[in-house]
């Protein structure tokens, strides 16, 4: 009976140890592991997408991305700070978890400063520009809802958005909005489906927040459902087929459709219509969206795997690639809703067919060939699609291959304060800014106990907000005995007007 029983405890400390992990270093390393079965290790999507969304962080504009991130400083952002803002978005939604927790007290206080500077993103005469951004900045405020607390810089900047965008529907052609409304060239006749759908989905979002009707139906130019009908009305979407088209050309009163059907106006679309549906009660429109997103996935999809036509010559341009990134977000919001597997099919084969041809620790590739001469811009809008398409597999690979289970975020980083790999095991920070943006923190810890601004690093009364390692505390001390904090277990986008520039000296953990 010993032996039985001595061998049956040598036998299972043999299969623990075998099975077991060892203790991560690293956040990327930790992921890799919250996922099992056939997605274990390099494969597993979670891990895949903070690789993607830290390598991302490292290209902002000046480092912290305050003029609006990827943009290059100018007085009016481009699309890609849009469309980078809500792919982190949509990224910080799936995860849910610590890995995240730096990343996104980053790209918040980012997009904060974006959003006080309302002629970056308003008025760049380009209705689709700004819009993307709008939406960036209401995926955004549902994640920070959704963990306790809110912005109105977030709301108030997309409303801005949406004031300006109306204000150019006009009645040429029964309605819609143009494109663009600058000095030519581009063309000022031109009212495009991206541009209309898009603001579709900032008004129906804004609505969950706000609950004005307005924003649906009516109003001085008309609501989200009002343009839908618009486009239907045009033709620019046939809601029984699923097909849509590019443009509406008003010049001379002769209302040509011109352009075929692009994939990221089906990703914008379909979310457009999840909103529709939540904001009204009307399931029809989620109809709809099943209807456009089969037609795009017979149109776009090749053995399931994504693809525009200019990959079968190989001369696929950065934008055109970027713009299944969208088409991915699309994918990944209607599978969440439906659990669809013939979307689940395209999104894991996709992503499959994504991490085959990663060349190094470089993602943005073309799906069916060895495209990967990408650099600058293009690098950066590819590589935003790349953590989409890693997003959208993280919700197949959780409702899919995970349920009842799913990986505990919190567990697997446990001890690691994510973000950047130079930050990890270490116990906390302090920043001059609000928000920790990547180089505003003015001191960092790998050990507990009484800290005092030292050496060169002069961070007494100067710091804004604090960053806590997971299974960390810390207290914050003002000057010459004026009070103390009680012990913080949470990152702090912002310490408050009570200790802002206050913070002498702090305690972690004892």
């Amino acid at each position: 009976m010993y032996k039985t029983i001595l061998f049956s405890l040598v036998l299972f400390l043999t299969i623990v140890h075998t099975n077991s992990n060892p203790p991560a270093t690293d956040v990327f390393e930790a992921l890799r592991y919250v996922c099992k079965g056939k997605f274990q290790g390099g494969l597993c999507p979670y891990a895949i997408a903070y690789d993607i969304a830290t390598q991302l962080a490292g290209n902002w504009h000046d480092r912290d991305g305050a003029t609006g991130l990827w943009s290059d400083g100018g007085p009016a952002i481009c699309w890609p700070s849009g469309v980078g803002l809500w792919a982190f978005a949509e990224f910080f939604n799936t995860m849910g978890g610590r890995a995240t927790d730096k990343l996104y007290l980053a790209t918040r206080w980012a997009a904060i400063e974006t959003a006080k500077k309302q002629n970056n993103y308003v008025h760049t005469k380009f209705t689709d520009d700004q819009a993307w951004w709008a939406n960036g900045a209401l995926r955004l405020e549902q994640y920070i809802r959704s963990i306790g607390d809110a912005t109105q810089e977030l709301i108030n900047a997309a409303q801005a958005v949406i004031n300006d965008n109306v204000a150019h529907e006009t009645e040429e052609c029964g309605g819609g909005l143009y494109w663009y409304y600058g000095k030519s060239p581009p063309s000022t006749t031109d009212k495009t489906t991206i541009s209309n759908v898009l603001t579709i989905y900032t008004m129906a979002t804004m609505y969950s927040f706000t609950h004005d009707p307005t924003l649906l139906q009516g109003g001085a130019h008309g609501g989200a459902i009002d343009i839908y009908n618009w486009l239907v009305s045009t033709d620019l979407l046939n809601n029984q087929t699923g097909y849509q088209r590019d443009t509406l050309d008003t010049a001379n009163g002769q209302c040509q459709l011109r352009g075929g059907s692009l994939t990221y106006e089906y990703g914008v679309l379909v979310q457009a219509l999840i909103a529709l549906t939540d904001a009204t009660g009307n399931q029809q429109y989620m109809t709809h969206a099943m209807t456009y997103i089969r037609n795009a996935i017979n149109q776009f999809t090749r053995n399931n795997i994504i693809f525009e036509g200019c990959d079968d010559t190989n001369t696929c341009t950065g934008d055109q690639i970027a713009f299944r990134g969208i088409f991915y977000l699309g994918l990944a919001r209607l599978y969440e809703r439906t659990h669809d597997d013939a979307i689940a099919q395209v999104i894991e084969a996709s992503y499959l067919a994504m991490l085959s041809r990663k060349v190094g620790n470089r993602y943005p590739l073309s799906l069916i060939n060895n495209n990967n001469n990408f650099t600058g811009k293009d690098l950066i809008v590819v590589t935003i699609g790349d953590l989409n398409l890693a997003s959208a597999m993280m919700k197949v690979y959780k409702y899919k291959y995970a349920p009842p289970v799913v990986p505990n975020i919190d567990a697997a980083v446990n001890g690691l304060l994510p973000f950047d790999i130079t930050h990890q095991g270490l116990t906390g920070c302090v920043c001059d800014d609000v928000g920790c943006p990547t180089g505003h923190y003015m001191q960092c810890f790998n050990d507990s106990g009484h800290k005092d601004s030292t050496g060169s690093h002069h961070w007494n009364e100067k710091v804004s907000a604090i960053l806590i390692g997971p299974s960390h505390q810390m207290m914050l001390f003002k000057p010459k005995g004026a009070g103390h904090s009680d012990w913080l277990k949470n990152s702090q986008w912002y310490v408050g007007d009570d200790w802002n520039d206050k913070v002498d000296s702090i305690n972690i953990d004892y």
